[in-house]
């Protein structure tokens, strides 16, 4: 089994990027990708909510402040949905208050994770929860 693999498959784990900065979504595609990841982009809460649901990734990183839907708004529609009610959402966001954090968790995210990161906790706990997940 490579690394980031499924276990049982050769099939990378995938991870979808959604955040409207397009920066930050380069710099996270080439953290993954190097760590043996499959990644998707989307650069807004609508196209993030439509690449989910059609690609069914192992998990979403997904940021808070976009143009149309914000990052809540799409982990509650995808939370709702059969699909992808059980995909690991982490929050990767600027948004550091409180009630930001108790706001995604208490809508289903997995975790929270503050720019700036560190790769490393990036790809730990990636590795933590899609391993956890059972994929």
């Amino acid at each position: 089994m490579g690394e980031n693999s499924k276990p049982g498959t050769d099939k990378k784990t995938t991870i979808a990027i959604i955040d409207d900065d397009p920066t930050i979504v380069k710099v996270v595609r080439i953290i993954l990708q190097t760590n043996g990841f499959e990644v998707l982009e989307a650069f807004n809460g609508t196209e993030g909510l439509e690449l989910v649901k059609r690609e069914l990734p192992d998990m979403v990183l997904l940021d808070i402040m976009m143009p149309d839907l914000n990052g809540f708004e799409v982990l509650r529609l995808l939370k709702e949905d059969e699909k992808t009610k059980e995909i690991p959402v982490v929050f990767l966001t600027a948004k550091t208050g409180a009630d930001y954090v108790s706001k995604g968790l208490d809508l289903g995210a997995s975790d929270y994770i503050i720019k700036p990161f560190s790769p490393a906790s990036l790809i730990a706990k990636i590795n933590e929860l899609t391993n956890s997940s059972g994929v």
